[in-house]
């Protein structure tokens, strides 16, 4: 084969593979694009989707609200329809409040479910947001929130502190009334140190007081509370005074000079009822002395008897020389 045939047929084969070449770039080149056109299209359609349900989601609102608002009074004024939105939020707020609540099961969290300290006095719910003679409080048993007061209770009884305990509603006692059992005389909702300063108690009367009031010979069963009631460095003192003889009682607040501050409470032998067996003098176990609403002053705690249903309780503070609370009450165990 001669030289110029040769250079023929290479370049015919250079020829063929230029044309594969291309080919080859043709074929990658409209797949690329096919991919591409692809891609675009997807973002395109999840665009489209994304706003087609968030559109109808919106309208959807907007027609319920609408028709909410449609249904009020047309005497409604304008900021009266705008709060359409905000009874929504709360009522969903609300919901979500009462999930939250129905989930908490530690006890120190379920103390956050009230809104302030818990006294309770045999039980029963005692108001200590003032001074006076209150009547003890039952819990309502059907209600939603009575399961706000089993919660650990933190017990006090004769001018001591006892162990924890966690209160549990009794069964009903009626209508759905009941009360909390499981914890001492005194149980409060929150561990702080409700007997901040000693309290004595001795037999006798001390020499300042019967030096200063001398009424008190008159009765042959007595005991004296000794403590410092508001936290001032000197002490005052609470007699619980019995005479066997007439079968008057009665209890008395004394300061630190001996000095009577007021008569409490007290009850004579016509008032303790029909039975004449039926002996009752006031006694130590109707005095009970705490801080009851974590302030540092210690409250004079009196059980004052009824014929009838619960005692109720003089709650009495006593700071710097002054008495609140209710005085010279007169006990009485007659039917009324």
């Amino acid at each position: 084969m001669s030289e110029i045939e040769n250079e023929k047929k290479e370049q015919q084969n250079e020829n063929k593979q230029k044309v594969n070449t291309e080919t080859t770039k043709v074929k990658i080149g409209t797949l690329g694009n096919f991919v591409l056109v692809a891609f675009i299209i997807l973002i395109i359609g999840t665009g489209a989707l994304t706003y087609y349900l968030i559109h109808t989601a919106k309208n959807d609102y907007d027609k319920q609200y609408n028709d909410l608002v449609s249904n009020l009074p047309q005497n409604e004024t304008a900021n009266e329809v705008d709060t359409v939105a905000n009874i929504l939020d709360s009522a969903i707020t609300q919901v979500t409040n009462q999930t939250t609540n129905t989930t908490i099961t530690d006890d120190s969290e379920k103390k956050l479910m009230n809104e302030s300290l818990v006294v309770l006095y045999n039980g029963l719910i005692l108001d200590t947001s003032k001074m006076d003679e209150v009547t003890l409080q039952y819990i309502d048993s059907t209600a939603v929130e009575s399961d706000k007061y089993v919660i650990t209770y933190y017990s006090y009884e004769n001018y001591s502190k006892k162990e924890s305990s966690l209160g549990i509603l009794s069964s009903q006692v009626y209508d759905g009334l009941a009360k909390i059992d499981g914890v001492g005389k005194i149980a409060i909702s929150e561990d702080y140190d409700a007997i901040p300063r000693e309290i004595k108690v001795v037999n006798t009367i001390p020499t300042i007081v019967s030096d200063n009031n001398s009424e008190i010979k008159d009765f042959d069963r007595n005991k004296t509370l000794i403590v410092d009631l508001d936290g001032n460095g000197i002490e005052e003192y609470i007699l619980i005074l019995a005479n066997r003889t007439t079968g008057f009682s009665k209890i008395m607040a004394i300061d630190s000079q001996g000095k009577k501050i007021a008569d409490l409470a007290s009850i004579e032998k016509s008032k303790w009822g029909k039975d004449a067996n039926a002996e009752y003098y006031l006694s130590i176990s109707n005095v009970e002395v705490l801080d009851v609403d974590n302030d540092g002053i210690m409250e004079i705690i009196l059980e004052i008897p009824h014929a009838t249903g619960n005692p109720t309780i003089s709650l009495l503070k006593y700071n710097n020389g002054v008495m609140q609370g209710k005085t010279d009450i007169k006990c009485s165990l007659l039917a009324e």
